[in-house]
């Protein structure tokens, strides 16, 4: 068992510890804002989409296919913008399995801090997997300071 005593300074040093951890965190992010907006920016979300264009069984989903999903998607949902960038993509399912390629495309955002952000990313990500038969479509999601 451990003394009242010694668990409560033990306790006390790693408040004080934690609090210049947060104290020195606050201060960063205080330097980042100052430095985006000198530089005449904002702070955001920089997300990115990776899909995958095989489909199962054969084939891949035609640039139509691909145009109407952004028409119908991704538009009505980031109209400010976005980019598309052709891709090649490899991955491995299991250690012992072989690597497989594919084209695929990546959708890539810019984009404000909004509560609406991540239900938006879901429905075009849950939207394609549907749609395509997929099994996954890669997220990433980074913060940014842009100016444009």
């Amino acid at each position: 068992m451990i003394p009242r005593g010694v668990c409560f300074a033990s306790c006390s040093l790693l408040v004080l510890a934690l609090s210049g951890c947060m104290r020195h965190d606050e201060a960063r992010s205080s330097e980042k804002t100052a430095l985006c907006t000198r530089f005449g920016g904002y702070e955001g979300e920089a997300v990115t989409l990776a899909f995958g264009l095989s489909l199962p069984g054969g084939g891949e989903v035609s640039r139509s296919q691909w145009t109407r999903f952004l028409a119908e998607n991704v538009t009505p949902r980031f109209p400010s913008g976005f980019s598309v960038i052709e891709a090649e993509g490899q991955w491995q399912n299991g250690r012992h399995e072989p690597v497989l390629h594919e084209k695929s495309r990546l959708i890539w955002i810019i984009t404000s801090q909004k509560p609406e952000l991540l239900p938006a990313l879901e429905a075009i990500r849950s939207s394609y997997k549907k749609q395509f038969n997929q099994s996954s479509v890669g997220a990433f999601i980074h913060p940014i300071c842009a100016s444009f």
